[in-house]
């Protein structure tokens, strides 16, 4: 490490399978530690799922399937001379994390789900922050979501009378839901006349689209949303959006979101879910006011510039974990005092 500047390491992955939400939140955060000096490497078992700007700026290396597991991340990371390790995995392996820790490298894990692993700092992925041990490194809550630069201190939504366009994205994975909420609108007649933009994840995709979906949020009037990345990102554009966690590890996330007066939140798997969809969004069609006070609880509750506090967090104990290391190491080769 020079000075301040770190060589860094991020671990994740995404496609049609695993969603692209990891890829998206890990690159957002990459631009903030290249903005801050450091130098990063990418270990991707899926390494075109990475922006092409963003990988145009840093070094992409391909690993196996299997190889957090199989011993081969461990000796790849010592090769790349790292100075701290930030992971994004939907199921962290803990006895890799005590692994990595126990061969000196610091470690950052990014998302909800650590089950028993340790790290050094904890990137937490919501609008609340959650109760933690008192000794934990944190970065938690609306303050620290991670959102590409394009999502900052954007200008407040201007709100049509009339709602034109709505955004249906139920995330980058494939599921069941998006024909249960076609199926639900089918001949809604509150929707004539309004354009209705439905992202499909396409079976086997591999990248991710580089310009995401921000034409597309700020474009619509209403959204229904998956409760991943994508809700955060709608939030930050001030999107009356209704929230539909099709997986786990989105419902605290969709609960949250609603309980803050955000937006609202259905379960697709609750009996008369078709009826309950329609009529939230019947609600929002009619009533530009409500629109407008979850666009200005939104925009003031994420303002896009989470990435540059979590980097500036990571900036800061990498630093310090590498000042002390060096003084035990200097300590150590002086012997003992006389």
């Amino acid at each position: 490490m020079t000075g301040t500047h770190a060589r860094l390491a991020i671990r994740a992955d995404g496609d049609s399978r695993l969603g692209f939400g990891h890829v998206i939140r890990c690159a957002a955060l990459a631009q903030a530690l290249l903005d801050a000096g450091h130098a990063l490497i990418w270990f991707s078992q899926t390494p075109h799922a990475i922006p092409a700007s963003l990988a145009s700026r840093i070094e992409v290396r391909p690993i196996p399937a299997g190889g957090d597991t199989d011993g081969s991340l461990l000796p790849a990371l010592t090769d790349a001379r790292i100075d701290g390790l930030i992971a994004d995995w939907q199921i962290t392996d803990a006895p890799l994390c005590a692994q990595l820790r126990r061969a000196g490298f610091w470690l950052a894990l990014v998302g909800n789900h650590h089950s028993n692993a340790e790290a050094d700092l904890y990137i937490r992925q919501g609008f609340e922050p959650t109760q933690t041990g008192a000794l934990m490194q944190v970065c938690d809550g609306r303050e620290h979501i991670l959102l590409a630069p394009d999502y900052a201190s954007r200008p407040p939504r201007t709100i049509r009378p009339q709602a034109q366009r709505l955004l249906i994205s139920l995330g980058g994975s494939e599921t069941p839901v998006l024909e249960a909420v076609l199926a639900a609108l089918d001949n809604l007649p509150e929707l004539e006349g309004v354009m209705i933009d439905i992202k499909r994840a396409a079976p086997g995709t591999t990248a991710l689209p580089e310009a995401g979906l921000l034409a597309e949020l700020c474009a619509a009037d209403i959204a229904i949303l998956g409760a991943g990345t994508t809700l955060h990102e709608a939030a930050a554009t001030g999107l009356a959006a209704i929230a539909l966690p099709i997986a786990a590890n989105q419902r605290e996330r969709a609960r949250q979101f609603a309980a803050l007066g955000l937006g609202l939140s259905l379960d697709p798997t609750a009996t008369g879910f078709a009826e309950d969809l329609r009529q939230a969004l019947r609600g929002l069609l009619e009533a530009p006011a409500r629109r407008q006070a979850l666009a200005r609880a939104s925009e003031a509750a994420v303002d896009g510039r989470g990435a540059d506090r979590v980097a500036s967090r990571i900036s800061y104990l990498v630093s310090a974990t590498q000042t002390q290391l060096n003084s035990t190491i200097s300590r150590t080769a002086a012997g003992p005092a006389a």
